[in-house]
């Protein structure tokens, strides 16, 4: 069943940003260890991702490339080196997006990027809402040695109208709890690391 009310991109960032907001807490905290080695990273525009940029602003040793409005004003007081995708401002979503941002993302190569999605299907992998967006994030993963796929329970088994990549270039699936017992088999039988 197709989630049509994920059809909209114009859910503005701060609305997103309070959906679900203890599961991102939890998320993000999950994910810390997966940045600890980590010197550069990529992160898109989520407010899943943002959660986990709030909880590494400590970090000197950390290069960190996003397209994300909210990171630059979060984390201009912090300890990261932030550089910007550049691009064209989507205000809903505070994201840069483009033909520009995708050129100044493959100029880069990252340790690990930390996506969200907007629902997760085992035959059609992660899926978003945005098409310039998700053409943006397929743009981070390319670029990427790891990729962190940051998602809430509430995504499992959801569709959405674009599909954003399939499982094998997904290295950690991290979410807030346990999902059921055909998606821990399904992500082992995938070698996806399973965080909850």
């Amino acid at each position: 069943v197709l989630n049509t009310s994920a059809l909209s991109d114009n859910i503005h960032f701060y609305k997103r940003a309070k959906s679900h907001f203890e599961e991102k807490q939890i998320i993000a905290r999950n994910a810390l260890p997966f940045i600890k080695n980590k010197t550069t990273m990529a992160a898109d525009s989520s407010s899943t991702a943002m959660e986990l940029l709030k909880l590494l602003k400590e970090r000197n040793d950390l290069t960190l490339l996003t397209n994300s409005a909210e990171a630059f004003h979060e984390l201009a007081q912090s300890e990261i080196n932030v550089v910007s995708t550049g691009g064209e401002l989507n205000k809903n979503t505070l994201s840069l997006q483009g033909r520009i941002t995708k050129e100044i993302i493959s100029r880069y190569h990252v340790d690990i990027m930390v996506m969200s999605c907007k629902g997760l299907d085992m035959q059609s992998g992660a899926l978003d809402s945005n098409e310039a967006e998700a053409e943006i994030k397929k743009t981070m993963i390319r670029q990427a040695a790891e990729v962190a796929l940051l998602v809430d329970h509430s995504k499992f088994d959801r569709k959405a109208f674009v599909q954003l990549v399939d499982f094998s270039h997904i290295n950690y699936l991290i979410t807030n709890k346990a999902p059921g017992a055909q998606w821990i088999a399904f992500c082992k039988e995938n070698n996806i690391q399973l965080v909850y």
